[in-house]
């Protein structure tokens, strides 16, 4: 088998189960806390003033876009985009060089990610999110160009779909920015201008 295909062989199915398993727990553990009377009991804190674990139901995508969309409308483009994205992606994969190691598992972690939560998509018409990442100032931060109010400050609630995503992307960038150049047809060695 070659390589970039056993990297998706082991990949997808690792980041899709890790992803699954962990939104059931969050729909076990983490769910009945969104109805607690007390706002400082609707989540579990990992790190105070950082990350908490926190149930949430994205219907968009990220950032909640497409939230506010009919889910006649919403629900069949998303699962459709998906789709899309996934077919691109094994296009790209079926035609990557084989001495490639780092695009196979950027690809393999944007795939995994698409496929658990096209898997939610499927099945509830939403996303299950629980990895809520915050800041909170005292007093006003004054940044410079902009000042940030005191509270708290969160990054949109994710998921490990999501991180196996954005970890993908970010491996596609540093691929993109750090690959070696093929060599110019026709140029050869040694041969100045």
């Amino acid at each position: 088998m070659k390589t970039k295909y056993l990297i998706l062989a082991i990949t997808v199915p690792a980041v899709v189960l890790a992803d699954q398993a962990t939104k059931i727990a969050a729909k076990i553990g983490l769910q009945p806390l969104v109805s607690a009377p007390d706002p400082g009991e609707r989540f579990l804190t990992v790190i105070d003033g950082f990350f908490r674990l926190k149930y949430a139901e994205n219907a968009g995508a990220a950032w909640g876009l497409g939230n506010a969309w009919s889910p006649a409308v919403r629900i069949p483009f998303f699962i459709v985009v998906t789709l899309l994205a996934i077919g691109l992606i094994l296009y790209f994969v079926r035609r990557m060089e084989e001495d490639k190691r780092l695009l196979p598992v950027a690809f393999a972690l944007v795939l995994a990610g698409a496929v658990g939560n096209l898997i939610d998509r499927i099945y509830q018409g939403r996303v299950v999110d629980f990895i809520d990442w915050y800041v909170r100032f005292d007093s006003p931060l004054d940044l410079g160009l902009t000042t940030l109010s005191a509270g708290e400050h969160h990054w949109p609630t994710f998921n490990i779909a999501d991180i196996g995503i954005s970890v993908g992307v970010a491996l596609l960038f540093l691929e993109l920015l750090f690959a070696k150049k093929p060599a110019q047809a026709g140029a050869s060695p040694g041969r100045k201008k």
